[in-house]
Order: C-alpha cells, then sequence, then structure tokens
C-alpha cells in the first residue's frame, strides 16, 4: 500500500511538474562547483531530485537534469514542499592528484597539529578507504599509488534537503572533488565547452620569446581561472600577471592552469589594455621550424559580479616565416594607451615614431639602441587627437627595418 502511495505521489509531482497551470509551483535550481568554489564550476554533472520520505529523510527519486557549462541546473515547475537534491556523477575526466596532495593529507592527518575543523569537501577528497575520516592509511594509499597506479574518481557532497515553500528556497551550492585532490587545485574542463572567442595575432619569431594574454571588455574581476594549451616543442619558464603574484599555476603537459582569486572574492581592478598574464617561454630540441602557437581553452573565465564571464581573448602567435618585424598594437582602436611589440633581429639604433594621416610626426616612442630579441612599448594616447595614425618602426643594423602599421585614437 505504502509503495502504491509512493507511486501514486510520484505521478502527481510529475503531472504538475509539466502542467502550465499554477499549483503553487516554482523552479529550484542551484550550482554545482569544485570544492565549493564559484570559479570552477562542474559542467555536465547529472543532478536528480528525490522526495521526502516519513522520517524526513530522502526519499522516492522525481526527476532528474544535468548542469550546464557554467555550474548551473534548474528543476522547472516543482511544487512547493520539501525536496532532496544530489549529485551523482559528471562526464569530466577528474584529475589533479599529485605529492602536493600527499603532504597536505599529511598535515591533515598529524595528531601532534590538529586541525580545528576540516571542510567536507576536502574529507570527501581525502578519504581513500572509505572509513568517513582522514588518517595515515589514506596517506599511504596516495603515496603509494602516485603516480602510475591512482586513478582518481568523481566524489560529491552527500543530498541536501531543500525547503521550497514559495516564499525563499535554500537551494545549496553542490560541491564535488576528485578523490585525492584535497587541496582542490584540479580545474574540470567539460567536453562540451562553448566556444571561447579568440583573436590571434601575428608576432615576429624567437627562439626566447614571452605570449601577452589580453582579455577583451574586462576591467574588473574576483578570479580568474585560465587554461592555455602549448606545443610540445617548447619549454615554460615563468607565468605572471598584472593581478599581482599568481599562487596557483601548474604547468602541465602541453597545458597551463592559471587560478587566481581575489581576497574574500573582493573585486579587483584590470588594465584590459595591457596583458592579464604573461607567459614567458623557450623553444626547445623538438622545435625544428614552424609558427609557435599557443591557445585559449574555452574554460578559460572571470568571475565577475557573482557571474562566470568568458572574454574575448587576444594572443600573439609565433610566425617563423615572415619578417614582419612589427607586430598589431593592443588594443586599437585605443582611448588611453595601447602597447606596441616588436621584435630586432640584431642589435641596431632603433626608432618607434607615430605619424598622421599626412605623414606628419606627431610623437617619438623610442630612439635609442636596443639589443636583440623581443620587445614591447606602452604608448599614452588619452592626450591625442582621435583619428588614424601609423606608427612606424625603422632600424639600422646588420638587418635594416621600416615598416609601419595603422593605429586608431578614439575617445
Amino acid at each position: 500500500m505504502k509503495k502504491r502511495t509512493a507511486n501514486l505521489m510520484i505521478a502527481i509531482l510529475a503531472l504538475l511538474m509539466l502542467s502550465s497551470q499554477s499549483f503553487g509551483a516554482q523552479p529550484i535550481k542551484g550550482t554545482v562547483t569544485y570544492h565549493d568554489d564559484p570559479s570552477k564550476p562542474i559542467a555536465s554533472a547529472v543532478v536528480e531530485l528525490y522526495g521526502v520520505d516519513e522520517n524526513e529523510e530522502i526519499g522516492s527519486y522525481i526527476t532528474s537534469t544535468t548542469t550546464n557549462f557554467n555550474g548551473k541546473y534548474i528543476f522547472p515547475n516543482i511544487p512547493y514542499g520539501s525536496y532532496y537534491v544530489k549529485v551523482i556523477s559528471t562526464s569530466i575526466e577528474p584529475g589533479g592528484v599529485d605529492y602536493d596532495d600527499v603532504e597536505y593529507l599529511e598535515v591533515l592527518t598529524d595528531p601532534n597539529a590538529p586541525l580545528a575543523s576540516v571542510e567536507m569537501i576536502v574529507i570527501l577528497a581525502g578519504d581513500l578507504n572509505g572509513n568517513n575520516s582522514l588518517d595515515t592509511e589514506d596517506v599511504d594509499l596516495l603515496s603509494e599509488n602516485l603516480p602510475d597506479n591512482f586513478d582518481p574518481e568523481w566524489v560529491f557532497e552527500p543530498a541536501r534537503l531543500v525547503i521550497h515553500d514559495g516564499t525563499k528556497t535554500n537551494v545549496p551550492t553542490m560541491g564535488g572533488s576528485s578523490s585525492g585532490d584535497v587541496n582542490g587545485t584540479f580545474v574540470p574542463i567539460g567536453r562540451n565547452e562553448i566556444a571561447t572567442t579568440v583573436n590571434y595575432f601575428q608576432k615576429q619569431f624567437s627562439n626566447n620569446f614571452s605570449i601577452e594574454v589580453f582579455a577583451k571588455d574586462i576591467t574588473e574581476a574576483s578570479a580568474m581561472g585560465l587554461v592555455v594549451e602549448y606545443p610540445s616543442t617548447v619549454n615554460i619558464k615563468n607565468v605572471s600577471s598584472q593581478l599581482g603574484n599568481l599562487k596557483n599555476v601548474r604547468v602541465e603537459e602541453n597545458r597551463i592552469i592559471v587560478n587566481w582569486s581575489n581576497e574574500n572574492l573582493a573585486s579587483a581592478d584590470i588594465n584590459n589594455s595591457e596583458p592579464v598574464i604573461v607567459i614567458s617561454a623557450v623553444t626547445n630540441d623538438k622545435y625544428n621550424g614552424g609558427d609557435v602557437k599557443f591557445t585559449m581553452s574555452n574554460l578559460s573565465h572571470f568571475l565577475v559580479n557573482g557571474e562566470v564571464v568568458r572574454p574575448a581573448f587576444s594572443v600573439p602567435y609565433l610566425s617563423a616565416g615572415s619578417n614582419d618585424y612589427l607586430s598589431h598594437c593592443y588594443p586599437n582602436p585605443a582611448s588611453e594607451k595601447t602597447t606596441v611589440y616588436f621584435t630586432l633581429p640584431c642589435d641596431s639604433k632603433t626608432t618607434l615614431n607615430i605619424y598622421n594621416l599626412n605623414g606628419k610626426l606627431t610623437k617619438t616612442i623610442i630612439n635609442e639602441m636596443m639589443a636583440a630579441g623581443q620587445h614591447s612599448v606602452v604608448i599614452p594616447v588619452s592626450e591625442m587627437k582621435e583619428g588614424v595614425y601609423f606608427y612606424s618602426l625603422t632600424t639600422s643594423g646588420s638587418v635594416s627595418i621600416n615598416q609601419s602599421k595603422r593605429l586608431v585614437i578614439v575617445h
């Protein structure tokens, strides 16, 4: 009889959900994130909705949905009442486990320095022996199986009770983790990612070079997550940012993962006429010619006013078959300042001038001896009149250069 009644209730709920009539129904919606970090949404996560039984425990299954690329899910037209929400899986491959996690587990399980409290998601990630706690056996299981014999699995926080009464629905943020990733450094990358707009502009080739990543239209952010893929023909030397010291940068095989968040997720100013990150690199013995291109993963994003924003990026690529030593400036059009990039094949007396459309010299930016290599210079343009200009690079040395490109100034 109880089973029949439960089935009848589920059928009624399903009917109400499909009906467009008003029976006191509103959507239940929430977010699934990695280690409860809003800058790391988990896409393609299967979220299930359950009823509540007579003991206030999780009841019968009602329906399920899947998170979008921003980790958000929605159950439309849910009648008012009490429910449980549970995350069960995602199609994203888990990962991010390394020896830093072993060290962190050792700290967490040190009896001589017990921590006052440990977040639930950290316990779930580190509980490898399944006894619902962290102990030295978990440390041994992780350290003895890294790096080749540890296969992480997804773990999610337990089902959460949702009070859905029409006035305020307490929809929790659900957390998930790769097992073993106790420090939460992994960045979940979805398989069906939204395309990221990237403008790739040409830069003269050099064996020792830098890649400047610009984020268009971003003037403030509280967090940043960037994934940059690079060829196996280069070695990464350093990653820096205008946002200050990057404490969470991981250089993996053919991929750089940059995570930054401001203190207390407070908003920080970003100058979009300057690169958000600069990657310093050098070609290695695998390089045998051709262009060198770094690409932006579709995962790359910023957190702005609590929302995940994916701006258009501008990234240079190194062109080995070009004698174009003067690169395009960024931004262009410019209103306050722009940055010009150029490469000198040899030590040279170098001049960088700006001319108006009539060919009249407007401003001299550089007039000095400069060493061979890649260079950049910031040009203030806020006091220049609106219009079209040309910036011109000329050198005298064993290789002479005389190249110009267009600059548009708007206010």
